[in-house]
């Protein structure tokens, strides 16, 4: 018996990956039911491990991942793992520190493009992302945490472009309020983001967006604070009432100085979270820079 069993082991083994092949039906390949071309197919709410290392700064990043391509309407479906392989090879198989997360997508789309036929392609990480700064009165150094959204896509022969939105938190102070009312007011935790579209070298760093956004509010915030911080941001933020289009303006023209020498699209948005309303009230718009 154990002879037997043997036997079969060993023929077990020599099938070849030919005839494994011949095994497999790939069911993606068929003809759909509804022959409708689809825009993006793919995997979504899937976590990796990244490093990177840009200017001499190392981050580590655990990013929730949206990677989708189109499928044409001739194919009933995508190989989905060809998608998780393509980017586990570029950072597992290869770990190694990358660049940056641009230059990483990129290479991880190129990837996919030797395994997988696509016209659009589109990976995006959303991510939290640390840095540092300093208290403003008592100068203590502190760890601060802002979101960040990095989409890197790429169509036919067009270059890759990058959408990098970075959202950061500050404050405002009501000026309407303090005109109106002998300098009293109300105050509130505000958010202001910026979002940049355009090829990879007109890219900036993320903290040169975080810069912009953090000037613009009434004041800055920060996760640590003594009484001698208290009293000067307190300060800051009275002597620099803004409204909420105020702080969606000063992102823009702040990210339009910084950024002039890139081509660059940019959108703003602040938003201020009431603290006398149950809502909270927004200001978008939207600036273009064309290296000028």
């Amino acid at each position: 018996m154990r002879v037997q069993a043997l036997q079969v082991v060993m023929k077990t083994n020599d099938i070849t990956k030919a005839e494994t092949q011949d095994l497999v039906i790939d069911t993606q390949n068929e003809k759909p039911k509804h022959r409708i071309q689809l825009s993006k197919v793919g995997v979504k709410n899937l976590k990796t491990f990244v490093v990177t290392d840009r200017s001499g700064i190392r981050h580590h990043i655990v990013p929730k991942v949206e990677f989708t391509i189109d499928l044409p309407a001739e194919l009933k479906g995508v190989h989905m793992s060809r998608l998780v392989e393509s980017m586990t090879e570029e950072i597992s198989n290869q770990f190694r520190v990358h660049p940056s997360i641009e230059e990483l997508q990129i290479k991880i789309l190129e990837g996919l493009a030797q395994k997988h036929p696509f016209s659009r392609g589109e990976i995006k990480f959303e991510f939290e992302f640390g840095y540092t700064t300093r208290t403003p009165a008592s100068n203590k150094r502190t760890w601060e945490v802002c979101d960040v959204a990095a989409i890197t896509r790429k169509e036919n022969e067009k270059p890759y472009i990058h959408e990098i939105e970075i959202e950061v938190i500050g404050n405002t102070v009501c000026p309407h309020c303090m005109a109106n009312n002998d300098g009293l007011t109300h105050i509130q935790r505000a958010i202001g983001k910026l979002c940049v579209v355009g090829e990879t070298a007109a890219i900036p760093k993320y903290g040169s967006m975080i810069d912009v956004i953090e000037k613009s509010f009434s004041s800055k915030t920060y996760s640590l604070l003594k009484l001698e911080d208290e009293m000067l941001v307190t300060k800051q933020m009275h002597e620099n009432p803004l409204l909420v289009e105020d702080v969606c303006r000063n992102i823009l023209q702040f990210a339009k100085e910084a950024f002039s020498d890139r081509d660059l699209e940019m959108f703003a948005e602040a938003r201020s979270l009431e603290s006398i309303h149950k809502h909270d009230v927004i200001a978008q718009g939207r600036i273009v820079t064309n290296g000028d």
